[in-house]
């Protein structure tokens, strides 16, 4: 579930920000980002224990990193219970969102070795919905649970247990938080001369061959057939057209002039002594100031 909001135009844009309404965990980004583990790994709240901290769970908005280490390198475990002591583990959680790097964690080690493997559980924990550090398992919120599980499926040489060093990363979908922000920066408009010259080459005239009954021309009954009327495409933003016969007689100039590049503009088949021009084969010199000049070619046929 998700939430959008706009800005008001600042400088004449504006922002669409789309937040989530709910902390949820993102299946598709958490994965192993070092190591490559074929261990199945279970994330949410593992139902094994959720009646050890019935009423305790919070869903808490932030990404973790958790990093195995060599037996006995990792941060002590938070108790597990009110009866029983923290013990040696070989993780490290990080809160990447907030920045903490010796995150609170409870290692349930169902094998007993100080070794998160096959059958073990982490949960992240905080002291509050706030995040702050748990003192006692009597304030202790519960969170998030990685659990690591054997796939049998796959034949014991094939096997390939999470090993030191390996990383894996929850992702999670959270709303956006008080004093967050975001930066960004945008770049002025300029004119690459370089690319405006190549860009010459795609200049076109549509249709071509320009056939004289064409039947998809406006049709008027009080006028007969309509306008005729050919189009220059992808033009610069500022040029001049002059259109020749093949005897290099001057039949028209067109100036253009426009906001955006790619653009176009329409020619009536007029000449500049307001006639209409024959049937027969055009040249088109398109000179752009400052960037280069194009010469193509066209047909009038009946």
């Amino acid at each position: 579930v998700s939430k959008e909001v706009q800005t008001p135009v600042i400088n004449g844009f504006v922002v669409d920000m789309k937040t989530d309404t709910a902390v949820t965990i993102n299946f598709e980004q958490s994965e192993w980002i070092s190591g490559n583990s074929n261990y199945i790994i279970q994330l949410g709240f593992d139902s094994r224990f959720q009646a050890a901290y019935q009423g305790r769970r919070v869903d808490y908005p932030a990404d973790f990193e958790i990093e195995l280490t060599e037996p006995g390198q990792g941060e002590i475990s938070f108790p597990a219970s009110g009866f029983s002591q923290p013990i040696q583990s070989n993780i490290i959680v990080r809160n990447l969102t907030e920045e903490i790097d010796d995150f609170q964690f409870i290692f349930r080690d169902e094998n007993k070795d100080a070794i998160f493997n096959d059958g073990d559980a982490i949960f992240m924990v905080v002291g509050d919905s706030l995040g702050k550090k748990a003192t006692s398992f009597a304030d202790v919120r519960i969170s998030w649970s990685l659990t690591l599980i054997k796939d049998t499926t796959i034949v014991e040489a094939n096997q390939r247990p999470p090993q030191y060093g390996d990383v894996f990363k929850i992702v999670t979908n959270k709303p956006f938080r008080n004093n967050e922000f975001m930066e960004f920066t945008t770049i002025g408009q300029r004119f690459d001369k370089s690319k405006a010259k190549n860009d010459l080459d795609k200049v076109a005239v549509v249709p071509n061959p320009y056939v004289g009954a064409a039947s998809w021309e406006p049709y008027s009954t009080s006028v007969g057939r309509g306008e005729r009327r050919i189009y220059f495409m992808h033009l610069p933003n500022e040029c001049i057209i002059r259109i020749y016969t093949l005897s290099g007689k001057l039949v028209d100039t067109i100036e253009h002039k426009s906001t955006i590049s790619d653009g176009q503009v329409g020619w009536d088949l007029v000449s500049k002594d307001g006639m209409d021009i024959a049937y027969g084969v055009y040249v088109y010199h398109i000179d752009a100031p400052g960037i280069g000049e194009k010469i193509g070619r066209f047909a009038i046929i009946k």
